[in-house]
């Protein structure tokens, strides 16, 4: 409402804007319903996202119409009132057709990413996008409608300019001109910021999606296995009571192992402490956290903690399986020399900051009666391996031979050696097998008492090991790229590798397949466009404005903590489609004015173009901006994790491509002035 009596000052005016917002909003909700989305925090967050682009289109609109209407009134009046309106708004529906397709185009890559973050940020888009849609509807039905009914008659408001807009033209016309003469200046200004951004950007920190703010924390403590259930209920006890002391902690229960029917089955030796939080709290996490992790240490190598939150741990085991963001998983079929390779990477785990609770899978030697037949002396014997292995199963395990009616149960029948020849190693060593000149079991095989491991893990038909950790610092992709490369600089042993796995590769894959869209983004952006203008050289200097995105934007991350998670780079990707319809709208209205003139384009035309166009840019930027703000304060709050980063950086980056875009695009014009086509989309 500010921006919109800033520069309009017309009351009808704002009211047909801001009805955009309500009309947009129920087109979606039918749209929602039409596609089965349901109403939740992500769809929620999508519209909070687009809620400033949903009067953008009207903008742009309204404003075209004030302006023909004041240039109608200076004329005379002589064309009849509504197909002034119709004109107006057919003159730039074009522009806002190609607007929303570059915006929709842009945001096609959420819906390729996979998993968790996946189902996130799909549902977000499309809630963005089905919003973006139905604004666009409205104000090329609706607006128009508005305008012709409350605006013929709205007295003398808008048949001049506001004191600000007046402030603004006298203020830009100057330096558009200048610009325009120093074009190298400018490209040169931009490329300068565009390589500080980018060393910026170096020095941020990466994580995946953002850490939720859950309210409160989840505490496994393991203790060795073969700890029996009273023992590791006292432990947790213990570990309990320490935690409450705590400031900001309300309440502290656990529970101690589960079932083996449970779908997180585990044994008696672990448990599983609930930590919750006092309300209000919520900005105190990492403070929260770091005390928890303080008293967790108190306890020295009594167990292996991992500290997290219940649906954090949660999306961590379905990337990696494992309850733990840092996963390196160590795959050899030799699991001794598995063991001393992950003993190195929990060495460098717990080098790297941030990094806490490094830990391997742990591993419980048990005693096993080991027989291993003697192929030679089986041969003179003339029975194989695999013979003497199935008669000791059968006597020993035993071999269901029948069943017996016992009432009304069924009972299996078990033929299987008696206790005295299976009840010690002498007596199976003593066995009479079936063997030919052999007197017993013990002279043609060794039997040996040995230890072996309680049990074995199995992944992609490898045996693996898994290392895993906590991480409370500012760049988890960069602590496990350091052990990655400290690790590859080491020679491994035969058949033996080591995968990265949980937040790290859930980061690297995403943003390579992040990329790959912009890319494809990029392209389809340039085949809109060009279809729009049919001309290379004005769709290159449309195009020029998208890197300035990234000024802004990084400027952003850098002031909210400087550490770059899934939400920004989407953010970023969003923001190539938004700051397109600035360069629609300025090279429009200066391809309209050259074809109604005929003149070339020279340093007046596009100082008189941007000019009539500096007012639904400068509108739509900062209404959409603006709208971002309550998003951009709420980053501490629960359901807004992945919506801040991405207001914080579409707010900057739309800043930035403003504030540069309106000197850019309209420098140096002769770079594209002797390709204008005879006709085009706009």
């Amino acid at each position: 409402v500010i921006i919109l009596v800033l520069f309009l000052m017309n009351t009808r005016v704002t009211i047909i804007t801001l009805v955009t917002i309500p009309l947009s909003i129920l087109v979606a909700a039918m749209a929602f319903r039409a596609f089965g989305l349901s109403v939740n925090v992500m769809t929620l967050g999508g519209l909070a996202v687009a809620i400033g682009e949903l009067v953008d289109d009207a903008i742009v609109g309204l404003e075209n119409v004030l302006r023909r209407l004041r240039q109608w009134r200076a004329t005379g009046m002589r064309e009849p009132f509504r197909e002034v309106v119709f004109a107006a708004s057919s003159e730039v529906r074009n522009s806002i057709v190609y607007a929303t397709l570059l915006v929709g185009v842009v945001f096609l890559p959420l819906f390729f990413i996979p998993d968790v973050e996946g189902r996130l940020l799909a549902s977000l888009g499309a809630a963005y996008l089905i919003a973006l849609v139905a604004s666009m509807i409205v104000s090329l039905s609706v607006t128009p409608v508005l305008s012709s009914l409350l605006l013929k008659d709205a007295g003398k408001s808008h048949q001049e300019e506001t004191r600000f807009v007046r402030f603004i033209k006298r203020g830009m016309e100057p330096k558009i001109a200048w610009a325009i003469r120093h074009s190298n200046i400018m490209i040169a200004g931009t490329l300068g910021a565009l390589v500080l951004s980018g060393a910026l950007y170096s020095q941020f920190g990466k994580e995946g999606i953002p850490p939720f703010n859950e309210g409160s924390a989840t505490i496994t403590t393991v203790l060795p296995l073969g700890t029996d259930i009273d023992t590791s209920n006292e432990f947790a006890s213990q570990v309990e009571n320490a935690l409450a002391q705590v400031e900001g902690v309300k309440r502290v229960s656990h529970l101690t192992g589960r079932a083996g029917a449970d779908p997180h089955a585990s044994g008696a030796n672990v448990s599983e402490i609930q930590v919750v939080f006092e309300e209000g709290l919520e900005s105190e996490s990492e403070r929260l956290f770091a005390e928890l992790q303080t008293e967790l240490d108190k306890f020295g190598g009594a167990a292996d903690f991992s500290l997290g939150q219940p649906i954090t741990h949660r999306v961590e085991e379905l990337l990696s399986g494992v309850r733990a963001p840092i996963v390196i998983k160590v795959f050899d079929d030799d699991l001794d020399a598995a063991r001393a390779t992950a003993d190195k990477v929990r060495a460098e785990l717990a080098k790297q900051p941030g990094v806490q609770n490094p830990q391997v899978q742990q591993e419980v030697m048990v005693p096993e009666f080991r027989i291993y037949p003697d192929a030679n002396r089986l041969a003179e014997y003339g029975v194989s391996s695999g013979e003497v292995a199935e008669e000791l199963e059968q006597g020993l395990l035993g071999e269901r031979i029948g069943q017996v009616q016992l009432g009304s149960a069924r009972v299996n029948v078990v033929a299987r050696f008696d206790p005295e020849s299976r009840g010690s190693s002498d007596a199976v060593r003593d066995l009479g097998l079936p063997f030919q000149g052999a007197e017993s079991l013990g002279a043609a095989a060794d039997i040996k008492l040995e230890a072996g491991r309680n049990k074995f893990s199995h992944e992609g038909g490898k045996r693996v090991l898994v290392v895993s950790a906590n991480y409370q610092g500012q760049d988890i992709v960069g602590a496990v790229d350091t052990v990655k490369n400290t690790m590859s600089a080491q020679r491994l042993p035969t058949g033996q590798s080591i995968s990265y796995e949980g937040t790290y590769k859930s980061q690297k894959d995403n943003s390579q397949r992040l990329a790959i869209m912009f890319v494809l983004g990029l392209f389809l952006i340039f085949a809109i466009l060009y279809h729009a203008f049919k001309s290379v050289p004005i769709v290159l200097q449309i195009m020029l404005n998208v890197p300035t995105v990234v000024i802004g934007g990084v400027i952003g991350v850098w002031l909210t903590g400087g550490v770059l998670n899934l939400a920004h780079l989407v953010g970023f990707i969003s923001l190539a489609g938004i700051v397109s319809r600035n360069g629609i709208m300025l090279i429009a209205r200066c391809l309209t004015l050259v074809r109604q003139e005929g003149s070339d384009v020279s340093e007046s035309t596009v100082v008189r173009a941007t000019m009539d166009r500096v007012v639904p840019v400068l509108m739509t930027s900062l209404v959409t901006a603006l709208a971002l703000i309550p998003l951009i304060l709420a980053g501490g709050e629960p359901g807004k994790e992945l919506l801040n980063p991405l207001a914080v950086v579409i707010f900057g980056g739309l800043i930035s491509s403003t504030a540069i875009s309106l000197f850019l695009i309209a420098s140096n014009p002769a770079t594209w002035s002797g390709s204008i086509p005879t006709t085009s989309s706009l």
